[in-house]
């Protein structure tokens, strides 16, 4: 499997304002979001080493 990389899928749950999105973006794109406009869905992509392996975490 030399080369296939892994995908997790991550979803985030809680109430609405209380800062899903923000620690979604500080993740995948390091940025604190002080204002943001609420969305019905987003998601996000970022590749990390879980073990030694590239992985791709898809977060929705």
């Amino acid at each position: 499997m030399a080369g296939k990389m892994t995908l997790y899928k991550l979803v985030v749950l809680g109430d609405g304002g209380v800062g899903k999105t923000a620690l979604t973006i500080q993740l995948c794109l390091n940025h604190f979001v002080e204002t943001y406009d609420p969305t019905i869905e987003d998601s996000y992509r970022k590749q990390v080493q879980i073990d030694q392996q590239s992985c791709m975490l898809e977060v929705l």
